[in-house]
């Protein structure tokens, strides 16, 4: 429930300092792709253009129903800018293995199907079975 409100407050304070809508908020060293749904985005730019304080205090309260957020996978780290990589074997394409041939079929899927036996459950319900039967 924390990063819940962590995020509702950062949309917040995202969109009052830098008046816009932010598409990406980040919590506590993760990133969070956010989803407006419907056309609540424009309503908030909207209320931001006319300066309607009100109107955006409106759509603050409604903000919690109207996102959906998602974390986003820590990229890595971006290489240098004015070095290229060595080549290595590991960035060079690798051939995919040969195909196995199909498995045969087994010996008891061939077998005609006969009358099945059935099986007790459980060992208690077998010699549950085993005591109603007649006794010699």
């Amino acid at each position: 429930m924390r990063t819940d409100s962590a995020i509702l407050h950062e949309i917040v304070r995202i969109i009052q300092e830098r008046a816009h809508v932010p598409e990406k908020v980040r919590i506590r060293t993760k990133q969070y792709q956010i989803t407006y749904l419907e056309d609540h985005r424009q309503r908030l730019e909207e209320a931001m253009r006319r300066h309607d304080s009100d109107r955006l205090g409106m759509l603050f309260g409604q903000l919690p129903g109207r996102i959906k957020y998602q974390m986003l996978k820590a990229s890595r780290k971006a290489k240098p800018s004015g070095k290229s990589a060595p080549k290595s074997a590991a960035s060079k394409p690798v051939a995919k293995p040969a195909s196995r041939p199909a498995p045969k079929a087994s010996k008891s899927a061939s077998k005609p199907m006969g009358k099945a036996k059935p099986k007790p459950k459980s060992r208690a319900a077998a010699r549950a079975g085993g005591k109603n039967r007649a006794r010699a």
